[in-house]
Formats: C-alpha cells, structure tokens, sequence
C-alpha cells in the first residue's frame, strides 16, 4: 500500500518514495497552450497548489533532465511530453515563510538567498556586487538575455504574508505594497521588467496565491498576463473530483469501509467556474481524513483538521469595523441560516483598501474557500461549501458575539442538554437557548427575523459532537428548517424543527395566532417526516423528535413536541 502524501509538497519525494499520487499531469500541454505566458492561479489553501508548482518544476527545469523519467513515471506527461519539457532555467520563489513582524528585512533575506540558489544552482559565472535583491534580479536577467537562456518563473503563496499582515495591520499591509521604496513592490516591478519586450528574460510564469488583493495592490491590477482561476479548463487542476476521490479509496483499500456521503458532506462541493458542474473535494482535507480514519477505521473524533482551523483563525477581523460588528456579521448569520448570498459577478480585480464594499467582501470570502458557487438566477448566489466551512463560519460567529459580550453561554451546559435530547429526545436545550437569548440583551438588535433566530440555533447547536445540524435541508419537495442529522454512533433520536417568526414590532401574539403557525408548522413536518433521510434513520432503530418553536422578536411563545404520526 502506498504511503499517504498528508502535507507532501516535494513531487520528487512523492514519486520517488512510494507515495498515492493522483496525476494531474495532463494539464501541463493545457497550461503550455493557453494563450498566455504569464498565469495567475488562485485556489484556498490546502488545495495542491504548491504540488502543482513543483510538478512544474519538475518537468520544466533542464536541472531535472536526467532524472525526467524516473520522476515521471506512470504519468500521462511521460509519453505525451511537450517540446518544452527540461529547456528551463526555473526560479521558484516560496512566500510562505516571510515573517510579518519584520516583513522588509524577511523578505530581502529570502529574496537573496533564492536568487543565490539559483546562481548556483545552474553554475552561472554572475557575481554581486551587493546584497540588494533587485540589483541581482537584473544581474541574473542581463546573463539570460545575453546566453540566449529561457527562464520560467515559479512564484508559490504570492499572497500568503500579505494576507496575514493585512488582518493584523492595514497600516503595514499599505506600506508594503504601495510605498515605491518597499522591496515587495520593487520585487513585482522587477518581474514585470521582466516579462517587457520582444526577448524578455522570463519566458513563462506562473502564481499561485488566495486572493487577487495584494496582485491588484502592488501592481495596480494583475497586468503582467492572465488570471485563470475562473477558467472552467483548469477548474479541476487541484483538488478531487467524485472519480479521483474513489480512485484514493480504492488504493487504501477504504472504497467499502468509507461512508462516501460523508465525505461529500464535509469536504465537498467546490466549485470555482459558473461553466462548471462537477464540484470538487479539498485535496488535504480527505488526506487527512484517510491517514485520521486508517489509525482503527473509525470516523475520526475530529473531522476538521487542525491546520485548516488555523487557516482561518486570524480571519475573525473581517466581521469588525472600528471594534464593533459590522455588515459582514450579518452576511454570516445569512449564510449560517442556510440562505445564499448572491453578487452580479465575482470581482476579479480589487484592493483591499475596498474590501468592506459588499461584492468585494462576498468576492474575498469566495477566494478564501468560505463559500463557492451554488448556481446563478440573474445574480451568482454563493453558499457555505460544507460542513468544515460551516463550523468554521459559526466559530467565527459565536467567538465575535462572545468578544463583544453580545451573547455569552456555558457551551458545557448546552452540551449536557443536546445530549439529553439525543439520548432520551428531552427538548430542553430548546428552551435553554432561547432563555439565553432571553437574558443576553445586546443580542436582541440581532435577532430580527426568522432567519436571524434559526442562525443562533444552528450555530450553538453545532457547537457539539453529536449532530450535524443541517438548515434548509431539501426533504420531500419542502426545506425543514432545521434537521439534527445524527453523527455519533450513541445518538438515538434524530430531530426535525421548524421555527415560526412574529416580527418584534407586531403587538404580542393572540393564543390563536400561536396556534395558526402551529398548525402550519404540524403540516410541514408531517411532510419533512416522510422523506427518505428520517425513514432511513427510523428503520435504523433510532426514533424521531418534531418540535415547533414560535418566537415573537427576541422572546420564545412557544416550543413542544409533537407526536409522530
């Protein structure tokens, strides 16, 4: 069996040391023949973008020549190599590990030390003169204009300092991509310098990187050639669709072990081009879970890697302005209720001084990987991808809300009453969230729709192990409003819940205008109870639990049980 390639990005390591390798090589000649030379690819992280980066390397540098074959092996690109293949000088930058809090000198160190590399690398007879990086950028671009040389130029995680000093200082962030003096700025012109002219320097070029922010902001736009990130050829580059996740199944030995529906729900749905139909898995992410679930073949206790967590961490600045919560908070409360958000068309060329304008920010949460494309009804609408997403989305959510002493709860507590109702159905937890409401009143400017409630239900109620909590769920040609899908194995009641919503302005509700949305709300789960995902669960033993919840503003009126018919 092979090895498994969790956090390998070295391709010569992983085809020379036995590890699972999906081949994506056969996008080398799509690459080779778009119509430009210069490319810039934008995908989340942990997608396989600096693999693809190092498959490129690979097979473009003449340094690799010899050991083509050996690296190639079993390989689409073997036996379908183009005229290009090992006729490169290749310089591969890697920003990964710039250090924020002394970007400058970081950078210039990293700079040097690359471009060094690659003089000796290659044995070229340049000498510097000093220290200063964009001083031998020019050295080593005057030797591959007067050699006759070709260089292709690799840049991985372009963006991936940037992006972290903009969360951490927008003052920072400005400096080091519009003062004419900072080197990250000077570094962009020089490869701009670079591509100029009938025989410029660098023949080919690719980026990788998460947003198109920082290219817009250094260079005034992403003038050097073409972003192909939207690209529906190139759409399935990195990460797996259904076929490449069955064929890494199926080399672990896991295709009859591995619940595939889970997978889908928690690493699925990706999908990066309006002309494309497919979605795709995030490569880590089901690496990840086969190295977690082949320790005891068992799901993992935890289904989101701690990386990916990490990722994302530092984005919780995104929903403040000026310390307070701000309209982003109430995109993710939408999202969170299982609505879409929609934009005229993902934005692909913005500054980050213009993030808070609204398709900007719904842009920048696409390029992160926070929400993907659902379908488009006149406007693109964009949902939450999966299950990973949504956790993420609702700490981000219940974090913003406890920092700013919005609404505060004993998550233990809440854990307690959530596992009294899977185990004995007791709704309890019901009313404890709605007390908690009840009793945190800065959350009340918050709470103005029926969406709005449902939003804190699912996010608190998703805080434990025991459910996932899908919203909006599609159950016989209806959408419950909540269904509490059971994930651990000890559950014994499933639950449906639909909510019913009393505007706060409205006078306090008549008993028979209580009754009036309970009768409707009877009508739908009778409906919801019939589809194939409760009945399913019902013939597994486990017994189902319909409560109806009435809110009138930020107050619960009601909240029972009903019997199943």
């Amino acid at each position: 069996m092979k090895k498994i390639p969790y956090g390998i990005s070295d391709f010569k390591l992983l085809k020379t040391e036995d590890y699972f390798f999906i081949d994506k090589t056969d996008y080398i000649p799509k690459l080779e023949n778009h119509n430009s030379r210069y490319l810039m690819f934008l995908r989340p992280r942990r997608f396989g973008k600096s693999l693809l980066i190092a498959i490129l390397e690979a097979y473009y540098d003449i340094y690799f020549k010899e050991e083509f074959e050996t690296i190639f092996k079993d390989t689409y690109i073997l036996n379908n190599r183009t005229k290009e293949a090992s006729s490169y000088m290749v310089l591969r930058f890697d920003f990964s590990a710039i250090d924020i809090y002394d970007v400058e000198e970081s950078f210039r160190y990293d700079l040097q030390i690359t471009l060094k590399s690659f003089v000796d690398r290659y044995n070229l007879d340049i000498q510097f003169d000093n220290k200063n990086p964009i001083s031998m950028f020019k050295k080593i671009f005057s030797y591959i204009l007067k050699h006759n040389l070709k260089l292709y130029v690799l840049i991985d995680e372009y963006d991936n300092f940037a992006n972290k000093l903009l969360l951490n200082s927008k003052d920072d962030y400005l400096n080091i991509v519009s003062k004419k003096t900072a080197l990250f700025k000077q570094f962009f012109t020089s490869l701009k310098a670079g591509t100029a002219g009938n025989n410029a320097p660098i023949k080919r070029m690719f980026i990788t990187g998460v947003t198109p922010m920082t290219m817009y902001d250094v260079t005034s736009g992403f003038n050097i050639g073409d972003n192909i990130s939207l690209h529906p050829l190139f759409h399935n580059m990195v990460g797996l669709n259904q076929f490449e996740l069955e064929q890494t199944l199926k080399d672990f030995e896991l295709e009859e072990r591995v619940d595939k529906s889970i997978l889908k729900e928690w690493y699925n749905s990706y999908i990066f081009s309006e002309d494309v139909e497919e979605a795709i898995y995030n490569t880590d992410m089901i690496l990840y879970f086969v190295k977690k679930f082949m320790i005891n073949y068992k799901l993992p206790r935890e289904m989101i890697d701690i990386n990916v967590r990490s990722d994302y961490s530092k984005l919780r600045s995104i929903i403040y302005t000026n310390k307070k919560l701000n309209g982003n908070f109430k995109t993710l409360q939408t999202l969170i209720g299982g609505e879409s958000i929609s934009v005229s068309n993902l934005v692909q060329d913005f500054s980050a001084l213009n993030i808070d304008k609204e398709d900007n920010f719904k842009s920048f949460m696409f390029y992160l990987g926070l929400v993907t494309i659902k379908n488009r009804q006149l406007k693109l609408n964009l949902k939450i991808p999966n299950e990973t997403v949504k956790r993420i989305d609702i700490e981000f959510l219940s974090d913003a809300l406890e920092i700013e002493k919005v609404f505060e709860i004993n998550v233990s507590k809440l854990s307690d009453f959530l596992a009294e109702f899977a185990l004995q159905g007791d709704i309890e937890v019901f009313k404890y969230l709605a007390n908690m409401i009840k009793e945190n009143t800065g959350i009340r400017d918050y709470i103005y729709s029926e969406q709005t409630v449902k939003s804190m239900y699912l996010a608190y109620l998703s805080l434990t192990p025991y459910y996932v909590i899908k919203s909006e769920e599609e159950m016989n040609k209806g959408f419950a409003d909540i269904l509490l899908k059971p994930f651990n194995p000890y559950v014994e009641h499933i639950g449906l819940v639909e909510f019913k919503y009393i505007k706060k302005d409205e006078k306090k509700p008549s008993q028979k205008r209580i009754n009036s949305l309970v009768a409707k709300a009877k009508e739908q789960l009778l409906n919801y109870e019939k589809d194939e995902i409760v009945t399913t669960y019902l013939k597994k033993g486990l017994k189902l639990q319909k409560v109806i919840i009435v809110f009138w503003g930020w107050k619960m009126v009601y909240c029972k049980k009903v019997s199943v018919i």
